[in-house]
């Protein structure tokens, strides 16, 4: 176990590192082959985190945690590998069992102090991350991160690189983890190659509007950026969201989008996008759950002015969408390097992953927190499941844009009711 030096010292401190893996070797030369989809996602990394109270955590030591983890890299154990390259470059991994990094840290506030402060990307500092690279065989695909808060209370926050799959998969993931830690026998089906292919009759040949060509980046896998991004988060009850913007629909994901949408193609002015991507989970795909990238990407384009357009003519172009993983399957190539999210303004739809599954002592999160890191000078907008307030539904939205464009998205979504003063931001 070692130790990181601190520069300074924050609420969170005293990293220390180990490493965690499957209790039984995987038969030598046994390897996990990555599909175009996955290839599309790997400057991508999803990151979640789980805060539990201190009733339901506070007798969790460090074994405790790690203890759950050997059953689910049995069940699961390529993800506990590293990537190597076949002779043509195409990535693929290598399942040798290297391991899951585990990081220990402290955090000087409570929990509730903590969930107090209101744009909640500051949980980001509750996630360990390291990019895959430059030496590609020492890097692990997951990091997971335990901060024990002042009053007992628990975060375990993941860094989960996303050429393993999508955040239903590491629900999947941490799921087992928490029916393992209470004694169940767990699960995972394995996929069979043709349930990692998708099929699309409707296919044009032409390259999908919702990936990006980037420069190459070797084996250093980071996203290029020419503009630095920023964070912030903010959550609504649905009903504040349909007493706002009544009559356009019961979608609320399509509705906090359209809105979305609008308020950054008001602050681009002239430079609105035209295009969007939507990300969702597969609907065919959530049983039974494995770890793979199968979630439904789209792109909508409109001939229209965002900016000028009704909510409910937005709303309508947005439920519009058609299904291109099969011509990212075929796109992505073994050595020309993509981003998904950023692309173009890219809507994520989680409310279908059961993050608050994940119980400790009986005990559901107090709060869940994901967000992508490697996002595209497009930006991003992640919508997913708050929790419950008050017995009112909870929906929480992180954004991510071009750090000069953070107020003026602000100053929108303030003018039309979405938000009042939101005071934290996170740089990227």
């Amino acid at each position: 176990m070692g130790r990181v030096q601190e520069e300074g010292r924050g609420p969170v401190h005293g990293f220390r590192l180990s490493t965690v893996s499957s209790s039984r070797p995987t038969e030598t030369g046994t390897t996990h082959e990555l599909t175009g989809l996955d290839l599309a996602m790997k400057l991508h990394y999803l990151k979640v985190v789980y805060i539990y109270s201190a009733e339901a955590a506070s007798d969790l030591t460090v074994m405790n945690v790690k203890a759950p983890l050997f059953p689910v890299f049995d069940q699961i154990s390529w993800i506990t590998g590293r990537l190597r390259r076949h002779e043509s470059r195409r990535p693929y991994i290598k399942c040798n069992d290297c391991g899951t990094r585990f990081v220990e840290s402290h955090c000087d506030l409570t929990v509730d102090e903590w969930l107090r402060i209101p744009d909640r990307s500051v949980d980001e500092s509750l996630v360990y991350h390291q990019p895959v690279g430059p030496e590609m065989a020492f890097s692990p695909l997951i990091y997971i991160q335990m901060t024990r808060f002042s009053c007992g209370g628990l975060a375990l926050g993941l860094s989960w690189a996303h050429i393993m799959g999508d955040p239903l998969s590491l629900s999947h993931f941490f799921n087992l983890w928490a029916r393992a830690y209470v004694g169940e026998k767990i699960h995972s089906p394995k996929t069979s190659e043709l349930e990692r292919v998708f099929q699309n009759p409707n296919s044009t040949g032409k390259e999908p509007e919702s990936i990006k060509r980037v420069d190459p980046v070797g084996d250093l896998w980071v996203a290029p950026s020419n503009r630095k991004m920023t964070t912030f988060s903010f959550n609504l009850t649905v009903s504040e969201i349909k007493s706002h913007f009544p009559a356009t629909g019961d979608d609320e994901f399509e509705i906090l989008s359209g809105i979305i949408w609008k308020c950054i193609a008001k602050a681009r002015g002239e430079s609105a996008p035209v295009t969007i991507t939507v990300i969702k989970s597969d609907p065919n795909g959530l049983k039974p759950r494995a770890v793979r990238n199968s979630q439904m990407i789209s792109s909508v384009h409109v001939d229209f002015s965002v900016a000028e357009a009704s909510l409910e003519e937005i709303v309508k172009s947005i439920g519009e969408t058609n299904d291109e993983r099969f011509g990212i399957d075929e796109t992505v190539d073994d050595v020309t390097d993509f981003i998904v999210y950023g692309a173009n303004l890219t809507f994520v739809d989680l409310s279908g992953v059961d993050f608050y599954e994940a119980k400790v002592m009986g005990k559901s999160p107090e709060s869940v927190y994901c967000n992508v890191q490697g996002i595209g000078d497009g930006g991003a907008v992640v919508v997913m499941p708050g929790g419950v307030e008050e017995e009112e539904r909870v929906v929480t939205v992180t954004v991510t844009l071009p750090d000069d464009e953070i107020e003026k998205v602000k100053c929108e979504m303030n003018k039309c009711g979405l938000i009042t003063v939101l005071v934290v931001t996170n740089g990227e």
